[in-house]
């Protein structure tokens, strides 16, 4: 499993189209959007040709996996996390289901991957074998997000959050049924992206914004899919935002702090956050949005 750990190096296709691709169909066809359930992250090695890595992702983009609703690179540039160094960066799949996943690394590479693995082993090594997993939710819809508008780099900023308990005199103590912290944390959804809503509508006179409105945003929620790796089990859940560039993610936070103390209150009643975030730049790529 370490090989295909390699050859994962870079899974760069589009974010915000979710896609999937048939190997057995015959005939092109367009590409039924679908939305991912399920996500990996692995930990990569930046090696001394990692200046080639545009060319590497543009040959990634020439193969198909069956089930690979799209990926994302990152790579910290504020903030740290324990298990990632600085000439590292961590590739981020993202499945259609749990069954696609598995189906796809009990299989082991195609002779395409081992090719592409043996060209461009200099720019990057991942570690497959200690891969995360996770389920996902990403429950913004697409039409709601804003406009992308093709753009292949965007910012991710990371809370780190455990489901906890707040007794009468203030204190906090980890919660025993995490299912029902995940339940809990599932029934704010709504509220929260009528929340957002609410924001953009309202954002015309945001200063950060020339077109008078907000760039796009989108978030995702992942939870433990079984045991993964220390360190990364100290924390119940992950909650990933989306933003177009820094200075959008500073300004929404910033908005956060100052209109959404009632929502934050509610959150707060069921988990605790690290305060500490942290920031990556996420690559993007968009494959060819047909079946093959």
């Amino acid at each position: 499993m370490k090989f295909v750990g390699n050859i994962l190096g870079v899974v760069i296709v589009g974010l915000f189209f979710y896609l999937t691709i048939d190997h057995d169909s015959k005939n092109t066809a367009p590409v039924k959007p679908k939305t991912p359930t399920y996500s990996q992250f692995m930990t990569c090695d930046m090696g001394e040709n990692w200046s080639n890595v545009n060319v590497m992702m543009d040959e990634w983009n020439n193969m198909a996996v069956d089930g690979m609703s799209f990926a994302l690179g990152h790579r910290i540039y504020e903030g740290s996390a324990e298990a990632i160094g600085s000439n590292q960066v961590s590739w981020q799949l993202f499945w259609d289901s749990k069954q696609k996943a598995d189906k796809f690394w009990k299989a082991g590479p195609t002779d395409a991957f081992k090719a592409w693995a043996d060209k461009h082993r200099s720019v990057m090594v991942c570690d497959g074998e200690g891969r995360r997993n996770y389920d996902v939710d990403l429950p913004r819809p697409q039409n709601k997000q804003g406009e992308w508008d093709g753009d292949t780099e965007l910012v991710s900023v990371i809370y780190q959050c455990n489901f906890t308990v707040t007794a009468e005199d203030g204190t906090v103590t980890p919660m025993e049924d995490k299912e029902d912290g995940k339940s809990q944390l599932k029934a704010m959804y709504s509220e929260f992206m009528d929340y957002v809503d609410v924001q953009d509508k309202n954002a015309s006179w945001h200063i950060w914004s020339k077109s008078g409105k907000r760039g796009p945003y989108n978030f995702g929620v992942y939870t433990h899919s079984g045991e993964n790796p220390d360190p990364y089990m100290d924390y119940d859940f992950y909650w990933m935002n989306y933003y177009e560039n820094d200075d959008e993610a500073r300004a929404r936070l910033n908005a956060w702090v100052e209109t959404g103390g009632d929502l934050q209150e509610k959150f707060d009643e069921f988990s605790t956050c690290e305060q500490n975030l942290i920031y990556s730049n996420s690559y993007v790529l968009y494959p060819d949005l047909v079946n093959e």
